[in-house]
């Protein structure tokens, strides 16, 4: 099988040698002039974006989106199937301390454990076996909201992308926008208003006040909201309503993670707010009761022997295709991290950004041990099986072509797929960690195809 064989079970095999035709039709420097203007369009500080992309087949867009519904409808059946709905249980074996188990506590009600599962990204990195998913983030605030819509309207305003035009094919994508929107405006209960529903953006740590926010502005305001923002801590919380800076706000919507909540925020101001959407003076979006979905602890209960009878065969099947196996580092579980170091990594159960992750085989047998123990003492870490044979797909960059791995995060809100959100990493920096705050550049996912007659 040729590498073009390989690359065409996840690629559009048609189209997999689509820049280099590209080129050679308009010449390298009308190309490059492309790719510059792409990157004036797309700018976000901080955020390289890859171009051109990889145009992806629609069967494995039509995998991926199966993918990932599935995964996170799993992961939402863990609290009946595996604890019987006994959240307290399923907080233990999380390992949660006594402040966060107390204030997930107060959080637990039908309302928010539906908003809960209603915006998730399932991480998948690609290997030569197909798209293994290391992750599931579960939280309102989501890498790619802002980056898959706006990557996509862009491409459609390329040179390259009116050259596949011209040759017979088009892309697709799903609009993420729509999607998010049905799910939001599920959540946002009707009450009476003199104007514009406003909704907060809130903001945990200080040092972000000042960022760039107007997507997520836009956003809303497609659906008709006013718009605010500003740290949740100076939210006015009233017996007849929600208040900042004298404006009522009828929708709260949390732009930051749990560990910023436990960082950043005191406790008394989560709770206050969610006593407000209790009653009805304010849609808290979300509670911290997403945290518990959230979880990389959740992945054992997967993946585990122990409760495989909490799932179906085909579950099963599905698991074992899609799922690498995942433990929780304990001083039950140490002696099997430390023997089997080339083949770890080692990673924190809640944080983001690519943080805090431990690659076995890239540190010394002395380094390991030190950091098994580390997370052994403590609670909150596991271990999860390293993928072997990682994808790599060809990109183009400035004068050559280079191998990426690659990272692709479905976006799935309220059960839907919304799209894609891609990172990739250059193979040879030996960067294994595939995020955007570890230099990995972002976009969002196309399919490639014959274009519609």
């Amino acid at each position: 099988m040729t590498r073009a064989d390989e690359l065409s079970t996840m690629l559009a095999p048609d189209l997999v040698d689509s820049w280099s035709k590209y080129q050679e039709s308009v010449g390298p420097g009308a190309a490059r002039e492309d790719a510059d203007a792409f990157a004036a369009g797309i700018y976000r500080k901080g955020w390289p974006h890859i171009f051109p992309p990889p145009l992806f087949s629609s069967e494995f867009v039509d995998e991926l989106s199966y993918a990932a519904q599935t995964v996170v409808g799993l992961l939402q059946a863990i609290p009946e199937r595996v604890f019987g709905g006994d959240i307290a249980a399923w907080m233990r074996f999380q390992g949660l301390d006594r402040e966060e188990s107390d204030l997930l506590t107060r959080s637990l009600n039908k309302r928010n454990l539906r908003m809960a599962g209603q915006f998730a990204r399932p991480d998948f990195v690609l290997t030569a076996d197909g798209p293994k998913a290391v992750e599931v983030n579960v939280s309102a605030p989501l890498g790619g909201m802002n980056t898959v819509d706006p990557y996509v309207k862009q491409f459609r305003k390329s040179g390259y992308f009116r050259y596949l035009q011209k040759a017979g094919y088009d892309v697709s994508a799903p609009e993420m926008r729509s999607v998010w929107g049905e799910a939001f405006r599920s959540l946002v209960r009707p009450r009476q208003s003199d104007g514009r529903p406003v909704v907060f953006e809130a903001i945990a740590d200080s040092a972000d006040i000042n960022s760039g926010r107007q997507a997520f502005e836009k956003l809303v305001g497609s659906f008709g909201f006013g718009y605010a923002n500003g740290l949740v801590q100076d939210l006015d919380v009233r017996t007849d309503g929600v208040y900042y800076e004298g404006r009522r706000i009828d929708v709260v919507f949390t732009m930051y993670t749990w560990l910023e909540t436990r960082k950043f925020v005191p406790s008394e101001v989560t709770i206050r707010l969610m006593e407000a959407d209790a009653a009805g003076l304010v849609d808290f979006i979300a509670p911290p009761t997403s945290a518990l979905f959230d979880h990389k602890a959740n992945l054992e209960l997967l993946t585990s022997d122990s409760y495989a009878d909490c799932f179906t065969e085909a579950e099963r099947d599905f698991i074992r295709r899609y799922v690498p196996r995942t433990f929780r580092v304990t001083e039950g579980t140490a002696s099997e991290a430390l023997a089997n170091r080339s083949r770890m990594v080692l990673k924190p159960g809640s944080d983001y950004g690519g943080r805090g992750i431990v690659f076995g085989y890239q540190v010394s047998e002395e380094e390991w041990t030190t950091a098994i123990g580390a997370a052994a003492a403590g609670s909150g870490f596991v271990c999860q099986e390293r993928l072997e044979e990682l994808w790599t797909s060809q990109g183009f960059k400035g004068t050559e072509y280079r191998d990426y791995h690659v990272c692709l995060g479905p976006l799935v809100f309220a059960g839907k797929y919304a799209g894609t959100f891609v990172r990739w990493a250059d193979a040879a920096s030996g960067n294994l960690v595939i995020n955007v705050k570890q230099g990995a550049e972002a976009g969002g996912l196309l399919a490639g195809h014959a274009a519609a007659v």
